[in-house]
């Protein structure tokens, strides 16, 4: 047994497609930089051998909050008016089964992004 066995999984990346994912949960977690995104626990619930990319919603810029918003309308949620209305919105996701797109978007750097497409349940 190799002292990186615990890594092999990190090493397999799943190919750009749809996926369905379970979401475990959320976090808001101080970045090095100082930001607070969302950072989304997902569960994958293919039979595929892979590392699912960890998600994350950019939210402290105007940019990527309106991107979790158009997210959240393709998944068919309301526009949340607060944010006491957004958290409640983002709680009521954990445990639901949700359909995301994976995709690279830069080779070079191996950028992956992770995008909610639809709510199956």
């Amino acid at each position: 047994m190799g002292i990186f066995d615990d890594l092999k999984d990190q090493f397999l990346e799943l190919p750009d497609g749809y996926y369905v994912v379970r979401v475990e949960g959320y976090s808001r977690d101080k970045t090095i930089h100082g930001v607070r995104p969302l950072k989304w626990q997902l569960k994958l619930m293919n039979e595929e051998s892979g590392q699912l990319p960890t998600k994350f919603s950019h939210i402290e810029n105007n940019a990527g909050f309106h991107i979790l918003l158009r997210e959240l309308k393709e998944l068919g949620i309301s526009k949340p008016q607060n944010a006491n209305e957004l958290e409640e919105v983002l709680n009521t996701l954990i445990g639901c089964l949700l359909e995301v797109h994976v995709t690279t978007t830069n080779k070079e750097e191996g950028y992956r992004d992770v995008k909610f497409v639809r709510k199956l349940f």
